[in-house]
């Protein structure tokens, strides 16, 4: 069975995924295990990206090995139809309230979340005005909130970027790549990756989040 969650929850980067897919969590170990290939359809070339621009600019990595990776729910059934926007489900609303606890004890820097049900999970987790059924958030809507969110990024306080789950991987994938990005020919994944790098290197000092080779 799926451990809950993987990494330190101290550390200041964190990654919040949809749920455990049900028929091979018998058989994974972690959320995002590297072994299931979504890990590598919606992650893996962010990472490489953001790696790629860190290191040529400041020869910094990120020590993955730390990162906090959890997914909003363990069982996909506890998540209410998308067009719900009343999350008055018991288990839902106790998942809700475990990840704002989580939130408010280890107060992480930069949570990314994967897909539209993470992002207004996790909104709801930060206590964010305006609630919304999961389905409102198409990767149009992610990507200006993305945008948004990129400008008003604040080193004081914790911040939540909405990124692609499925969709990017799925039949429509040239349009979620340009719907996200607001650009005709738009690469999602160079251009998530380049604005979280940008972020990194901008806050490097204060972010605790490098490969200590001392």
């Amino acid at each position: 069975m799926m451990e809950r969650e993987t990494g330190e929850s101290k550390f200041p980067l964190w990654l919040i995924g949809d749920s455990n897919p049900l028929q091979w969590q018998s058989y994974l170990q972690t959320p995002f295990d590297p072994r299931h290939p979504i890990r590598h359809n919606i992650w893996t070339p962010i990472l490489d990206v953001i790696q790629d621009k860190v290191f040529r600019a400041e020869r910094n990595r990120v020590d993955t090995s730390l990162i906090y990776i959890r997914n909003a729910v363990d069982n996909p059934a506890k998540k209410p139809n998308k067009t719900r926007k009343e999350w008055k489900q018991f288990e839902t609303e106790n998942e809700v309230k475990e990840l704002q606890c989580l939130i408010q004890t280890n107060k992480p820097i930069l949570v990314l979340c994967f897909g539209a049900f993470a992002y207004e999970f996790t909104r709801r987790a930060l206590l964010e005005p305006d609630e919304h059924n999961f389905g409102y958030w198409g990767a149009l809507r992610l990507g200006n909130e993305f945008r948004q969110r990129i400008k008003e990024f604040n080193i004081q306080k914790t911040n939540i970027l909405p990124l692609l789950h499925r969709s990017i991987s799925g039949g429509k994938f040239i349009a979620s790549h340009e719907y996200f990005c607001g650009q005709p020919n738009g690469n999602y994944f160079e251009y998530v990756g380049n604005n979280i790098a940008n972020l990194l290197i901008q806050n490097e000092d204060q972010l605790h989040i490098w490969i200590d080779l001392s």
